[in-house]
């Protein structure tokens, strides 16, 4: 892909990157009430990973590329881990507690609908838009 047709590109999915870095910071880091370092840890890392690549991408890095292309793959798994383990609880609890467990189970498919957007949409989307690795960057 050339300079002149991934610039602008470049900067919306860094602009995109870093927002989604703040979001999983924030939601990990601010809206979860303990702590506990599986979670803690898969939040760090993939805010890091967020932040580095929307860094690289606004400043036009020769490696933004590749970043994007970490950074997407570990939200997609991150992502969908996190649907999947939101989607069996709110099953569970809609299953065992009846209507008491549906408030729940409301709740869990809220949570992860807010999280579709930044984890698995974005890095669709911007593998999309990297595309496939081509043989010239191996060299």
């Amino acid at each position: 892909m050339s300079d002149s047709t991934r610039k602008p590109w470049s900067r919306l999915f860094g602009a995109a990157d870093l927002v989604a870095a703040f979001v999983v910071l924030l939601g990990v880091f601010a809206g979860l009430p303990s702590r506990w370092l599986p979670i803690d840890l898969a939040g760090g890392v993939l805010g890091a990973l967020f932040l580095a690549s929307g860094v690289a991408l606004l400043a036009n890095h020769r490696k933004a590329p590749l970043l994007a292309r970490v950074a997407a793959f570990a939200a997609l798994a991150v992502g969908m881990v996190l649907v999947l383990a939101l989607g069996v609880s709110a099953s569970w609890l809609a299953g065992v507690y009846g209507p008491v467990g549906r408030g729940g189970a409301l709740l869990l498919v809220l949570v992860a609908a807010l999280v579709v957007p930044y984890l698995l949409l974005l890095p669709a989307a911007q593998l999309l838009w990297i595309g496939p690795r081509d043989k010239a960057a191996k060299a």
